[in-house]
């Protein structure tokens, strides 16, 4: 699904930067690609992809 359609940023591309480069905000997930910087529509999606992610992360550490 794509997060960011004015650029094409996917969930899948924001999960994978999560996962291999340690992406824990909006301002990071900026530095690397160009979401939210056209219509802004996306950040609040985009957050909450992140935020997931990061959960996600977390159990399987702790298990």
């Amino acid at each position: 699904m794509f997060v960011c359609i004015c650029h094409a940023v996917s969930d899948k591309t924001i999960k994978q930067l999560v996962n291999q480069q340690g992406v824990t905000s909006i301002r990071e997930l900026r530095r690397l690609t160009p979401l939210g910087s056209q219509c802004g529509k996306c950040v609040r999606q985009a957050k909450e992809v992140i935020h997931n992610q990061v959960q996600v992360i977390t159990l399987q550490q702790a298990s």
